[in-house]
């Protein structure tokens, strides 16, 4: 009686603080005062760290999620400007023009519009000067957006948000299902549910990579599952909202025989034709390609081993070696998608997630480019593995924000320390201590 009387005190007093944070960051903060934001982050995962303690009922998590995602129901994006690319792109597609057909600012002198200019200013200089990045599945939402929302801003937007808390919950109940597949605590999904960067980079910022994870876990369920139509649809269209699975489904290949191998890419990429397909030609195919290539030769931000290998550039050749990193970069990483799906496979297939999530580790420890949103993948493939270190990065990566306190959008050095040391250092112990998937006492941290 008196242990439930405590776990319910820290559940209620979890919710507290995360509905205080959340609610303080949405209507007092402005992201250019980063103390005030770093303590409602700190406060936020503090409310977290208290209830993923305790194994909450699936319809109590699901009340306090959603209930927590809505504090954000009636607001604008502060974290990021991505949102006024999404809503160009989207009313692009209502007049009947490709999103990957002009850059922003070869249009706008034709379209002077008060929603245009809005949608222009709102989306910084160098959105502007680029073609959309955004693969053809991220259109569709951004499409229905301006489609259902007409006019209005703020009725575009709760169209996306919408959109997004479906694609959360269903993340969870996929995650649930794995779990249980898997025969492991099913409030390991609260870890990526109520994961607080999840709300506020997926519900208030609206960055789709939660409604890709969503795509991705029930692709997961249906490869499980062994049908191969299903899952093979699944992961297609989590590669067409996010191009990031492409990297680790590879892996996913090796434990499979011949025939399920070719029935699973078969189902993969008919269903990818039915996504790509209305969007691209071979002139906006290289448009969509010149973008991608942008994050590795021209954009930096937020970066760990890239800062440590500019400054020997600098050291050694006098200049900022970006470039010629960004020739070399996509082959180091084919090759490295290679090596993984390549490399014998030991133990119980649920290791392939651990193999998943060191390949996208690796990625963004080396990228030159980090949002905190990137993260969120990390986390939801952390949730299928012992390891842990990407709650703790999630946590960290919220020290980046520091950049709108900076008219220059430039982090301080030793901000980026502060982020990445306990995280490579928390990687190493648990590296070290190779623990298993039995859990501990309290479900956050894993035993040998």
């Amino acid at each position: 009686m008196l242990n439930t009387l405590r776990q319910n005190s820290f559940i209620l007093f979890g919710i507290l603080l995360s509905t205080a944070a959340y609610w303080y960051v949405v209507h007092e903060v402005d992201r250019t005062n980063s103390l005030a934001l770093f303590c409602s982050c700190a406060v936020a995962f503090a409310g977290y760290f208290c209830w993923i303690r305790q194994p909450l009922s699936f319809y109590t998590a699901l009340f306090v999620g959603v209930g927590m995602r809505f504090i954000f129901w009636d607001s604008l994006p502060e974290l990021s400007q991505d949102f006024y690319r999404f809503l160009w792109d989207g009313k692009l597609q209502t007049e009947s023009i490709n999103p990957y057909a002009f850059k922003p600012i070869e249009l706008i002198e034709n379209r002077i519009g008060l929603v245009y200019q809005h949608l222009f200013e709102g989306m910084g200089s160098l959105s502007q000067q680029h073609y959309s990045n955004y693969p053809p599945a991220s259109q569709w939402l951004y499409y229905l957006s301006a489609r259902l929302g007409g006019a209005d801003l703020l009725t575009q937007i709760a169209v996306i948000r919408a959109l997004l808390i479906g694609g959360d919950i269903a993340a969870f109940v996929a995650l649930r299902k794995i779990l249980r597949h898997y025969r492991l605590p099913l409030h390991y999904a609260l870890f990526y549910f109520l994961n607080p960067l999840l709300l506020l980079e997926g519900s208030w910022n609206l960055h789709g990579e939660g409604l890709m994870l969503s795509a991705t876990a029930w692709g997961i369920w249906f490869y499980l599952q062994k049908r191969w139509w299903a899952s093979g649809g699944f992961f297609a269209l989590g590669v067409a909202l996010k191009l990031l699975p492409l990297l680790w489904l590879p892996i996913l290949l090796q434990p499979l025989k011949w025939k399920e191998r070719g029935l699973l890419v078969g189902y993969g990429g008919l269903w990818s034709l039915l996504f790509w397909m209305p969007y691209f030609s071979i002139e906006y195919g290289n448009h969509f390609l010149e973008s991608i290539l942008l994050w590795f030769s021209n954009f930096e931000f937020n970066a760990s081993i890239y800062y440590l290998v500019r400054e020997w550039g600098y050291y050694d050749k006098g200049y900022n070696i970006i470039r010629k990193l960004g020739k070399i970069t996509p082959w180091v990483l084919t090759a490295l998608v290679v090596l993984f799906s390549l490399w014998p496979q030991r133990g119980t297939n649920n290791r392939i997630w651990a193999r998943a999530l060191g390949l996208i580790s690796i990625y963004y420890m080396t990228a030159t480019t980090v949002h905190p949103w990137y993260l969120l993948h990390l986390v939801f493939l952390g949730v299928l593995t012992p390891y842990r270190y990407a709650i703790l990065w999630s946590a960290t990566v919220l020290l980046s924000y520091s950049t709108y306190a900076d008219p220059s959008f430039i982090e301080p050095t030793w901000l980026v320390w502060v982020e990445y040391l306990p995280v490579y250092g928390l990687l190493l112990w648990e590296i070290l201590k190779k623990p298993t998937f039995r859990a501990s006492a309290n479900g956050l941290f894993l035993g040998r």
